[in-house]
């Protein structure tokens, strides 16, 4: 696995996974622009690829994901909690980008997802 090149920033976004017709629900850990770490309760294979819609402020950013890794933690017995996912950008529109290039101005350091 290759190393980041882009500092993570902290933020909370709502997003919508797509994949061949079927959708789920995540939330941002981080988000940079090559990548992101995503809450979900869904599982996706390492190398999974999917449509990202990130709900930010009065925009919705849409991006094609590729899963790097992921990681489900359980909190005891039959207690599952939300699932980790870390997400490489394959595709995002120039509004994207200009969207984390404010973020990054704006916010303090990043706090690592994994």
């Amino acid at each position: 696995m290759t190393k980041r090149k882009d500092k993570r920033i902290s933020k909370s976004l709502l997003v919508n996974i797509s994949q061949k017709g079927f959708e789920w629900l995540g939330v941002t850990l981080n988000i940079s622009r090559r990548g992101m770490c995503i809450a979900t309760t869904e599982i996706f294979p390492t190398q999974s690829e999917f449509q990202i819609l990130i709900a930010a402020a009065d925009d919705i950013y849409a991006v094609t994901g590729l899963v790097v890794w992921n990681m489900k933690r359980i909190n005891g017995p039959g207690e599952d909690v939300p699932a980790g996912l870390g997400i490489r950008i394959k595709e995002a529109g120039p509004g994207y980008a200009h969207y984390i290039k404010t973020l990054a101005n704006q916010a303090p350091l990043p706090l690592g997802c994994r």
